[in-house]
């Protein structure tokens, strides 16, 4: 008698799971599929069928209080550790910021700073409830804004944007940036060349 193979570990097959990844284990709350499905804009269908392969793989644990099922990391997998600083690296704030902010234009580099930063280089502390963001040039403010609320919804986490003009993040006089720059920070675009401003 033939048995079937068990399936492979569902981890980063699609851009659907990708997203809900990052919305459940960065946003460490819990949710129902339908919003779930309604904050990374994906079908609810699709959105269910994935959760129940992330179900069954031990990477999230469902309730269900009515109809709703609400889900939530498994942060009793041996894996969630490892899990989260995967997907923290690779699809976590930095992607998602790049994503967004890679639209605007005025944007001559940013990083981010601040607790989720630190915590990403190695130093110990309590889990970050936001994230920190240093755009350095002269980006049209509504935009931003509204790029940094498309990437707290994906992230399920406050993004606080702190807008420096090149000039001023150049200066070594400032206070400010002299900390900025003494403090851990992770990339999110690079500086762009003069030439390729023009």
């Amino acid at each position: 008698m033939r048995v079937s193979a068990p399936a492979l570990f569902p981890l980063l097959r699609s851009e659907l799971q990708g997203k809900l990844l990052v919305r459940i284990l960065l946003g460490a709350a819990e949710e129902s599929v339908a919003d779930l499905a309604t904050a990374i804009r994906a079908d609810p269908g699709n959105t269910a069928r994935e959760v129940t392969r992330l179900e069954q793989a031990g990477i999230v644990a469902t309730r269900r209080v009515g109809r709703t099922k609400l889900v939530r990391a498994n942060t009793r997998a041996p894996f969630y550790s490892s899990l989260l600083e995967l997907v923290t690296i690779v699809l976590g704030p930095a992607k998602v910021l790049a994503e967004e902010l890679s639209r605007l234009d005025g944007v001559v580099s940013a990083d981010i700073f601040g607790s989720w930063a630190a915590r990403h280089h190695g130093e110990r502390g309590r889990p970050p409830a936001d994230v920190d963001l240093l755009v350095v040039g002269n980006p049209d403010r509504d935009d931003l804004h509204d790029a940094a609320a498309a990437a707290s919804r994906r992230l399920n986490r406050p993004v606080n944007p702190v807008v420096i003009s090149a000039v001023r993040w150049e200066s070594s006089d400032d206070g400010f940036i002299r900390e900025l720059r003494s403090r851990p920070r992770v990339q999110v675009l690079p500086i762009d060349e003069p030439e390729q401003q023009a």
